[in-house]
């Protein structure tokens, strides 16, 4: 059994987008840089992010360039020839889970895994009582 879940976050490189299948269901999708390497052998990639659905009708009024997000998907290439005949391919994420990433441009809406602060952690000192002796 294979499984193919991705996790990426990073903010987006331009507005997201809606498309519209023929059958009437809505596609919002955006990118997001991917980055590989370090030093002078860092490369930033582009991954397109794609959401159908309910979700991705409204999803693009809250996604302007720069809105910083973390997706959970499945990771696809997508592959097709293009007019002037030529093979095409591009890596693709289906979006199963968005959390945007409180960037401050005014959105009340934070996630869990961003921004905000952890509650105390209280610690418990083990009792007094415990006999030392061990048994092996």
């Amino acid at each position: 059994m294979a499984i193919n879940t991705i996790i990426v976050s990073g903010n987006l490189g331009k507005d997201c987008e809606q498309r519209w299948t023929p059958a009437g269901k809505p596609i919002a999708s955006f990118s997001l840089p991917v980055k590989q390497g370090y030093g002078e052998h860092a490369k930033t990639s582009w991954v397109i992010c794609k959401m159908f659905g309910a979700k991705a009708e409204k999803l693009p009024q809250y996604l302007p360039k720069g809105t910083k997000v973390m997706v959970t998907g499945e990771f696809v290439m997508e592959e097709w020839t293009a007019q002037d005949g030529t093979k095409r391919s591009a890596a693709v994420i289906i979006v199963e889970k968005l959390d945007f990433g409180g960037n401050g441009q005014g959105s009340q809406q934070q996630s869990q895994f961003w921004g905000q602060p952890l509650p105390p952690q209280t610690v418990q000192e083990p009792p007094m009582d415990f006999d030392d002796d061990v048994p092996f």
